[in-house]
């Protein structure tokens, strides 16, 4: 029994002892959880279109107190370099969402380089022991590769196939397949068609339905003569002034009021359903390769975006009186601060993000198609910023292809575009497309006619990227070639000239895999 009672009593001075370093140590846990500082990025990894939301936690009362009278200030490095992003955003000044915890917004650049970027607490030295930085990465979604050499012909009229007469390149008449005809004639892979086009015959009809019934029908002949099928519809831009009852519409300004648009506003999340729900049956036919969007972006208008842009984008600076300010007077407000583009940082601002709109239109597009290849038709002025797009965000939102509309340019300006974009974008950053179109007026009635047609390909494919060639390219439209505005070349002296193209094209790729 003594021996008994001892085990015991040294078994209860063990406990204690155990009990009192737990508690000890359980305290100094505590202590120094409340010191622990840490600054990290919502999610490791973010795209082009992404806004880093970056967040500083601490326990610390008396940290967290000493922030409430002068808030935490944060900046993102890569390396050595201290960044400034879109509007000039360098240093941002973190709010407080909670007890302990502080919040900033960065987006990320313009086409940013892949790789590590680190947020780091500023004006605080005091700190630099006790925070912990969490890095975050930059990066690209990886699209589909498209064929070295691929060269597509567009279908952008909605007249009717099933009565369309066309001349083939033999000379013979035919029906909608003679389209095809000259696809093939001028040297092309694919052939992409316009499908979805707003609003139908029907009173509140969405989609014209003219042509839905042959479509597949096309896409099997297609299949028949190794050509690559696509079908398209148009995202924002409506046929018609009589505006459908279910639609937000974009907005304009004219004498300093709202006026609605023909345009679908792009933050219209039924058009988003609808056009998805549109491509869907495309998506899932076997007998098509891609699915397209066309408008995709603010089409007309866009000044019905001001609330969301303003609570959304960071670094965005409002009048005092904003409050107090009607929609339509903020409206107002918007369209000025943008046309009179004296705060160009504001400007840039506005650019960024309706392209990050349309990125995020896109990518949500693209997930409920099921991952069926995606090609987006993207404008050229200012890389596509001055119409809402970016070619970088737009692959990393799900673009398999960016077509890139190399149309209505005179020769300056076209050469500005070349080197705009050369200095832009590489290889590896999007997959593009450069196009244009089979019109004569649109070259400006250029003397040469259809040799400046083809000095403009070429020039796109050898000069869009800063570093080496273009895959391929596309031609604007099959309609315009055969029943167009030509001039004395006609259609023949234009179809000679793209199949030339189409040549270089495919042997610049040639060269490529020696």
């Amino acid at each position: 029994m003594p021996l008994r009672d001892n085990l015991g009593r040294g078994l209860a001075l063990l406990l204690a002892v155990a009990g009192l370093y737990a508690a000890v140590f359980g305290v100094w846990t505590a202590r120094s959880k409340s010191n622990e500082v840490k600054l990290a990025a919502s999610k490791p990894d973010h795209l082009h279109y992404d806004i880093v939301e970056l967040t500083l936690t601490s326990g610390d009362r008396a940290l967290d107190e000493s922030f409430a009278a002068a808030p935490p200030r944060f900046v993102v490095m890569r390396g050595t370099e201290t960044l400034t992003t879109i509007a000039g955003i360098r240093e941002m000044t973190a709010v407080r969402l909670a007890p302990g915890r502080w919040t900033a917004r960065w987006p990320v650049p313009w086409n940013a380089p892949s790789g590590e970027y680190r947020p780091v607490l500023i004006g605080r030295p005091d700190l630099e022991a006790r925070v912990h930085l969490s890095p975050f990465t930059i990066s690209r979604r990886a699209p589909k590769e498209m064929p070295k050499g691929f060269v597509v012909a567009t279908l952008e009229s909605a007249a009717p196939l099933a009565t369309m007469n066309v001349r083939g390149p033999d000379g013979k008449l035919t029906d909608w397949r003679g389209l095809l005809d000259w696809a093939q004639y001028i040297g092309a892979d694919a052939f992409w068609m316009l499908g979805g086009q707003t609003p139908g015959l029907g009173p509140d009809e969405v989609w014209l339905k003219t042509n839905l019934a042959l479509i597949p029908k096309v896409a099997e002949e297609c299949k028949r003569r190794g050509l690559q099928f696509g079908v398209y519809a148009m995202f924002s831009l409506t046929m018609s002034k009589a505006l459908l009852k279910d639609y937000e519409y974009g907005v304009e300004i004219k004498d300093s009021a709202p006026v609605l648009t023909r345009a679908v506003s792009i933050r219209d999340n039924k058009r988003l359903s609808d056009v998805a729900a549109f491509l869907k049956p495309f998506a899932d036919d076997p007998n098509v390769d891609w699915v397209g969007l066309d408008y995709i972006r603010n089409a007309l208008g866009g000044y019905e975006l001001v609330d969301d842009f303003v609570a959304e984008m960071p670094g965005v600076a409002v009048p005092p009186e904003w409050r107090r300010l009607s929609r339509d007077e903020r409206m107002v407000w918007l369209a000025r601060k943008k046309i009179m583009r004296r705060d160009l940082g504001f400007v840039e601002a506005w650019e960024w993000w309706r392209a990050r709109r349309v990125a995020l239109i896109t990518r949500e597009i693209k997930a409920r198609l099921g991952g069926k290849p995606l090609w987006a038709f993207t404008l050229t002025w200012e890389k596509g910023w001055h119409h809402g797009q970016d070619p970088v965000m737009m692959s990393d939102a799900g673009a398999d292809i960016v077509a890139l509309m190399f149309y209505e340019a005179d020769k300056p300006q076209y050469a500005a575009l070349m080197k705009s974009w050369n200095g832009y974008v590489k290889t590896g950053d999007a997959q593009v497309l450069p196009g244009d179109i089979f019109d004569w007026p649109l070259h400006q009635k250029d003397p040469a006619g259809p040799a400046e047609f083809g000095r403009r390909m070429k020039a796109a494919v050898t000069g869009v990227y800063g570093d080496g060639p273009a895959r391929g390219v596309f031609y604007h439209d099959l309609a315009r070639l055969t029943s167009g505005r030509l001039g004395p070349w006609g259609t023949r002296g234009w179809a000679d000239e793209a199949r030339r193209i189409s040549e270089f094209v495919k042997s610049q790729a040639e060269s490529e895999k020696k």
